[in-house]
């Protein structure tokens, strides 16, 4: 029998723990709703608890968590399904949801509104603290594209800053 990632349900708990926040608040960065958020990175840690082989250490399980969460993610985005349910969710809202009060400054609101090629390296190297070389191989792309990706982000983000501000 192959080693597994966790031999106790206390090593599990600790990874979880460790991890919870992070990986729910990169979710919700892609889901833009706390129940989806949360199913995906419930998700998540499902994987890692299926995982055959053990992490190398704490950088590692991030990083995989970080790739997992985003595929998850991305995944439950272009599902058909989940379309139909939003947009089926959209038709039977008959009185408007209360609002939750947004404490989201407008950079992160311009961040998450981005286009996903450049959202995930932004939130990686600005929230996350990756290096360009670390993001291209977690996204499997060029160390020069991932640069250019940030410069063009950087590009999008000051004009639309620009406008919403009225500068």
């Amino acid at each position: 029998m192959a080693d597994m990632a966790f031999p106790t349900d206390a090593d599990f708990e600790v990874f979880y723990e460790r991890h919870w926040k992070y990986v729910y608040r990169l979710c919700f960065s892609y889901m833009k709703n706390p129940s989806d958020a949360e199913d995906c990175a419930e998700d998540a840690f499902v994987r890692a608890l299926a995982r055959d082989l053990p992490f190398e250490d704490e950088v590692h399980e991030r990083k995989w968590l970080t790739v997992t969460a985003i595929n998850i993610c991305k995944d439950k985005l272009k599902s058909a399904a989940y379309k139909t349910t939003i947009s089926m969710e959209e038709e039977s809202v008959k009185e408007p949801a209360a609002e939750e009060p947004e404490d989201y400054s407008d950079v992160l609101e311009a961040v998450l509104a981005l286009p996903e090629k450049y959202k995930d390296v932004v939130w990686l190297f600005y929230y996350d603290g990756y290096q360009t070389d670390e993001i291209a191989s977690m996204l499997e792309r060029p160390a020069s594209t991932i640069r250019n990706q940030l410069r063009d982000a950087r590009a999008i983000l000051k004009k639309t800053l620009e406008r919403s501000r009225g500068s």
